[in-house]
């Protein structure tokens, strides 16, 4: 994309709606890029960092997860990479967007992760792939999604509605949003389940049925230069009753974040 030159103020406008509308669009989950103009002088971005990802337990006694994990921001109207998920759009318009798309499932635990989980057989992260359909207007954006896992281990599914805005003040960037997520039988009771052969007399057996969790999410992104950037993701989830009626949960609430340090490439 070419600059014109124009007056600072004009300028730092311009700038700024190009980072609400990408992170809008690449940052928060909408499944939609900006219409490029089909010419040979076409560019994209993306931004590539990493950062430490940190996710608590709901698990009694359990400490939170802490994850290195890498960072990339990326979409050109076929392909994109939102911080961990992939996807390939196969139909859409300027504004919105179906795709086919994948991302890990950070859920799993061991036994020696807390004193209440002695005992358990080990619950494995996971992947899961499925479908998208995204789209923005001048308001926010939202995007439906559902997922099934594809690695056997929960053979659960679950779908998810966000609906979020961006928010240009001064230089930071602001990307809120709230999520209403649907998780399956199968999903909730492998990773909050009590098999019989897992049950005691301070741990009954425990089936989970399917729920819905409530979250609401907050995305800030500020330029330390042209091409730097730092960002930061807060996210609390409210759990179903149904997960936190199981006996090795005692939390309803699970927050994650990450801090990230990212560099915009152009190409």
């Amino acid at each position: 994309m070419k600059l014109t030159i124009r007056p600072t103020r004009e300028l730092r406008k311009k700038r700024c709606m190009r980072i609400s509308m990408l992170m809008t669009i690449a940052l928060a989950n909408v499944g939609v890029a900006e219409e490029q103009p089909s010419t040979g002088d076409t560019k994209y971005e993306a931004h590539l960092g990493a950062g430490p990802y940190i996710q608590s337990q709901p698990y009694r006694g359990a400490d939170p997860k802490v994850l290195p994990s890498p960072v990339i921001f990326f979409d050109n109207r076929l392909f994109y990479v939102r911080w961990a998920r992939v996807g390939m759009y196969f139909y859409g318009g300027e504004n919105w967007g179906a795709s086919v798309t994948a991302q890990p499932r950070p859920f799993g635990y061991r036994a020696k992760d807390s004193p209440a989980l002695a005992g358990m057989a080990e619950r494995q992260n996971s992947w899961e792939a499925g479908f998208a359909v995204a789209g923005r207007n001048d308001v926010g954006f939202a995007e439906l999604t559902y997922f099934h896992d594809i690695l056997d281990r929960s053979n659960g599914s679950l779908a998810r509605l966000e609906l979020g805005t961006s928010i240009a003040s001064g230089r930071w960037l602001h990307v809120p949003s709230i999520l209403v997520l649907w998780f399956s039988d199968s999903f909730n009771d492998y990773y909050y389940g009590v098999r019989p052969e897992e049950s005691t007399a301070q741990r009954p057996a425990y089936s989970a049925e399917a729920g819905i969790n409530f979250a609401l999410q907050e995305f800030v992104m500020v330029p330390l230069s042209k091409d730097w950037f730092v960002s930061a993701e807060v996210r609390a989830d409210y759990l179903a009753s149904t997960i936190t009626s199981s006996p090795i949960v005692d939390d309803r609430w699970m927050l994650s974040g990450m801090v990230s340090l990212l560099y915009r490439f152009t190409f």
